[in-house]
């Protein structure tokens, strides 16, 4: 089965936003509730749970890539603030930087894979 290039769009459009669901779920559940992964502390989790959902979602959207980085760091600053509403959690702003230096660095990461996907697609 070869996947094209839109083919590959869809599912990232589909797995961009199961990431940002996961995400606002995990950040806004009670701590003892939060997902976790043993291996990765709280920043690594942060940091490549945001690279993940900036990847997917800026190759799923390449004509907007600068509105869905901007979508994504209003999303983690909002997230931020709302868990400040959550008797368990805290909302600070190195968690935020964390978050929004993933999603800058997955949307990189998209722009990289676009194109080396490009340059290799054979002509139809």
């Amino acid at each position: 089965m070869k996947l094209s290039l839109e083919k590959l769009r869809r599912i990232a459009v589909l797995l961009g936003w199961a990431f940002v669901l996961v995400i606002a779920v995990a950040t806004l559940s009670p701590i003892e509730a939060r997902p976790h992964v043993p291996m990765l502390g709280a920043n690594a989790e942060r940091f490549l749970s945001y690279f993940a959902a900036g990847a997917a979602l800026a190759f799923a959207y390449p004509r907007r890539r600068w509105l869905v980085l901007a979508g994504i760091i209003a999303f983690a600053i909002g997230l931020e603030w709302l868990q400040t509403w959550e008797a368990t959690r805290h909302g600070l702003p190195r968690d935020a930087m964390v978050k929004i230096a993933g999603a800058a660095l997955g949307s990189g990461f998209s722009v990289w894979f676009d194109l080396v996907m490009q340059r290799f697609r054979k002509p139809a």
